[in-house]
């Protein structure tokens, strides 16, 4: 990927109208999220065109336990993330409820969270991974 300016430069953090732990549907199934490479996450799949198309998107709430931790990886097209629970860090900065993070494509990033999270996002192209 090359760019005529920084890929962050297009990211957007908005802070919405709610700064509480917003509940989420009790009878949504969660399963491990991707085991032994982002221990501690899991998801819950609203939709996954990525099974159809490599370059599909798709969309999901992940949980994050306490202490968890994402590798970094690069972003090839936009993603959104809204925090609906907890603290959710990217990159050292630290997102509370409310927070809707939209990250560029080319902009990298990993994630962990302190106490624990839920976010709800969305990517429109699947991520490639860093190797750390």
């Amino acid at each position: 990927m090359e760019f005529k300016v920084p890929p962050e430069s297009r990211d957007r953090i908005l802070k919405l109208g709610f700064d509480t732990d917003m509940e989420i549907p009790a009878d949504l199934e969660w399963a491990p999220y991707m085991p032994g490479f982002r221990e501690g996450v899991e998801i819950s799949v609203i939709f996954d065109q990525t099974q159809e198309d490599p370059n599909g998107a798709d969309m999901a709430f992940l949980r994050y336990e306490p202490g968890s931790y994402t590798p970094g990886h690069v972003h090839m097209g936009f993603e959104t993330v809204l925090v609906l629970q907890g603290d959710y860090i990217e990159n050292g900065q630290t997102f509370t409820p409310g927070h809707l993070v939209v990250r560029a494509p080319g902009t990298c990033h990993s994630m962990s969270s302190k106490n624990g999270c839920v976010i709800l996002a969305s990517r429109y192209v699947p991520v490639k991974q860093l190797q750390e």
